[in-house]
């Protein structure tokens, strides 16, 4: 290895495949060598030190985690088979409810980039079908949140709290069709008609599957 080395060059042209270096020595002397690319590739890499991100605890329900230099990007089985959901302005208390999929972003304790998937019962696998979300507020997997801030979740834990916090917003009717289920009512009337079901009936006499998986779900951009 040289020592005594004050400084190194490397030259890259994008038309040809070695790099040229020049190593100029604190005598002023200097040593070139061309070296192939993806060798010199190879040796960056195994001398780059990353250190690991710690999630910490994770919230119940993760069932995908990716880490980014700036945050994650976490996928959550909500686990509510009831919850006190809003129409507009009008309480549904412990409306039956699908198996909801949540995703979203998390950075510098700030949540966005919501995604919400209806994922068929069973042990989650990545082939797990998805379906057609019944519920207004959602457009193929992007759930609209509106001027909701969603701050303070400065540890992956935290989140342990949020699918309930954001199934409990009220639905409005943005990307309501009726043809999302099988049923083919209005907004309104799908919650009524809902309010006094089991889960199970969902998965009878609602949903229409997308012909989307829950890889897909958990792999696509947010």
């Amino acid at each position: 290895m040289e020592t005594n080395v004050r400084e190194a060059v490397l030259y890259l042209n994008p038309l040809k495949t070695v790099v040229k270096t020049e190593l100029i020595r604190g005598d002023g002397t200097r040593l070139v060598k061309h070296i192939p690319g993806d060798a010199l590739a190879s040796e960056l890499k195994a001398h780059i030190h990353v250190a690991p991100m710690r999630s910490g605890l994770l919230p119940p329900g993760c069932i995908a985690l990716t880490a980014f230099q700036d945050g994650w990007d976490i996928t959550l089985d909500c686990g509510l088979d009831r919850c006190t959901v809003w129409y507009h302005n009008t309480e549904y208390p412990d409306f039956p409810l699908p198996r909801i999929l949540l995703r979203c972003r998390v950075k510098n304790g700030r949540i966005s980039g919501f995604a919400l998937g209806i994922a068929d019962t069973g042990i989650i696998t990545p082939d797990t079908q998805m379906y057609r979300c019944p519920f207004p507020n959602v457009n193929g997997f992007h759930l609209c949140t509106g001027s909701n801030q969603f701050t303070g979740y400065d540890t992956l834990w935290k989140l342990r709290s949020l699918p309930s916090r954001v199934i409990s917003l009220p639905f409005g009717d943005d990307y309501y069709k009726p043809d999302c289920t099988k049923l083919d009512l209005s907004a309104r009337d799908l919650f009524e008609h809902l309010k006094d079901k089991a889960s199970s009936y969902y998965y009878s006499d609602v949903l229409i599957p997308m012909g989307r998986t829950v890889t897909d779900f958990i792999g696509g951009a947010l």
